[in-house]
């Protein structure tokens, strides 16, 4: 994607200055939100820092004199029961039989990360070595630690399910993560359903699991390091929910 930028990458490192740097955010700014910025900028500026410690390329970081875009609103979107329904329903999985095509495969990963909390990437990834009577572990997470996910009774429904389809006998549920993205995206627009991503299903599943375990036993389960990140960005109760345990 970086290379995609050829204002930015045909620009010899040592002539590298504020003026592209502000040049670069401002095109970014143009196709993606605020926050995918400072994450992009996150990226350069840490390659900026190497260049200058370790390389001697450069002798101040252009990205310290330039202003970072406002971090944007954290998203707090989260799923209906409607919309779960039409979304199981349009790709064909159903309860009471096997998912025995990829569409329907990824019915059974949306509702098993609704059970789970786990990410996208760490569902397809999850092989059946790796699957126990009453957990999951995971060797490989985004923060480079492993951990172990607990499993509630519908999560191993859907386990158990997955053990005789054709095609998933290394994979539990036999999908690339960039399978399940496009097929989702496919039926989430047949369903016509807007400002939904896959990741919501994070903060949909670890809203609910709060109704049951407190936020230490939550951050162990989703692998949160820090919990103002659960609270902020991925725990949004709904507040009828809060009324009702006053």
């Amino acid at each position: 994607m970086f290379l995609r930028d050829k204002e930015l990458v045909d620009v010899s490192v040592d002539k590298l200055d504020v003026t592209h740097v502000s040049a670069w955010r401002d095109r970014r700014l143009l196709v993606v939100q605020p926050n995918s910025v400072r994450r992009e900028w996150a990226i350069l500026a840490s390659a900026c820092t190497v260049a200058i410690n370790e390389w001697k390329w450069l002798k101040i970081n252009p990205f310290v004199g330039v202003a970072k875009p406002a971090q944007g609103k954290a998203r707090s979107r989260r799923l209906t029961d409607d919309e779960i329904t039409r979304l199981t329903y349009s790709s064909g999985y159903a309860v009471d039989r096997a998912p025995d095509t990829v569409t329907s495969r990824v019915g059974a990963v949306l509702l098993f990360a609704l059970e789970t909390a786990m990410r996208s990437g760490e569902i397809c990834a999850l092989t059946w070595e790796h699957v126990h009577a009453k957990h999951v572990h995971l060797p490989n997470t985004k923060n480079s630690f492993a951990r172990d996910v607990p499993l509630s009774a519908e999560a191993k429904r859907i386990i158990k399910q997955m053990k005789d389809v054709a095609g998933c006998e290394t994979l539990v549920f036999g999908l690339e993560d960039d399978q399940r993205d496009a097929l989702f995206r496919k039926i989430r627009d047949r369903c016509d359903i807007k400002e939904l991503h896959f990741h919501d299903t994070r903060r949909e599943a670890l809203s609910r699991l709060s109704k049951k375990l407190d936020v230490m036993e939550l951050a162990r389960m989703s692998g949160h390091l820090d919990l103002k990140i659960l609270m902020s960005v991925y725990y949004a109760p709904k507040i009828g929910d809060l009324a009702d345990k006053l």
